[in-house]
């Protein structure tokens, strides 16, 4: 038997064959899918990643302190890993200053901190400052003496966040007739890099003097009760 439905030829009169209504919906999905796919990877870029130390700077920083200070790709690390902060009354290395660097590619620095004991440098600091840029005073507790100062002169963004603790230690003595020193001071820089918010970064400069001075009021054994602001006063942008 011959199936003619085969060899007669579709009448003019017939309603033209429908398509698939399956291959559209399938270029839907697939559409949303890759949207869905490229808007993530967009944002979230996995390409572009930041490792930062699980600790820096005596042990006394983490990966949230250096956060802000970040762009959007790179590594920061310690060049010279310091285990404890030195005291004047315990120094760990022969030097009454302790200094500690975390840099980033480039040779960037992402962040200089530095404590040290003073004696009657708090306002030579201060002045020393002020040829650079205004002086901001920071309050950071009771006794204490802080500023923020920005250099832009020097480079734009340039900021520099010292914080000056009261703090009564048996320093050792030396050849010089200074008194011994009353404070110890915190001094807190970077390089804003590429990418990172300057506000916030110079924001952590302040929040990182208040956490390295916490340490150091106890590494320094003082005598007297040290009282530091639950949380850093707020930088000027």
């Amino acid at each position: 038997m011959v199936d003619v439905a085969h060899i007669i030829p579709p009448s003019p009169d017939d309603p033209p064959p429908q398509r698939s209504r399956i291959r559209p919906w399938h270029a839907a999905v697939a559409l949303a899918v890759a949207a869905a796919v490229g808007g993530g990877l967009w944002a979230w870029k996995p390409w572009q990643s930041v490792e930062l130390p699980q600790s820096a700077c005596w042990g006394v920083l983490d990966a949230s302190d250096l956060k802000p200070l970040t762009g959007p790709d790179g590594k920061a690390f310690e060049p010279r890993p310091v285990r404890e902060i030195d005291t004047p009354a315990k120094p760990t290395s022969g030097s009454r200053d302790t200094h500690c660097l975390v840099m980033w590619p480039g040779a960037t620095i992402l962040l200089d901190a530095e404590v040290r004991p003073a004696r009657d440098r708090i306002d030579a600091d201060r002045r020393n400052d002020a040829g650079d840029g205004p002086v901001i005073p920071l309050d950071f507790g009771p006794g204490t003496t802080g500023w923020v100062v920005t250099a832009d002169r020097i480079a734009p963004g340039n900021t520099t966040v010292r914080l000056y603790v009261p703090c009564d230690y048996d320093a050792p003595r030396d050849d010089s007739d200074q008194p011994p020193p009353k404070y110890f001071g915190v001094l807190v820089s970077g390089d804003v890099v590429d990418g990172a918010s300057p506000g916030k970064a110079h924001q952590a400069y302040a929040d990182i003097a208040l956490k390295i001075g916490r340490a150091a009021a106890t590494a320094y054994e003082c005598r007297n009760t040290v009282t530091l602001t639950g949380t850093a006063p707020r930088v000027p942008s």
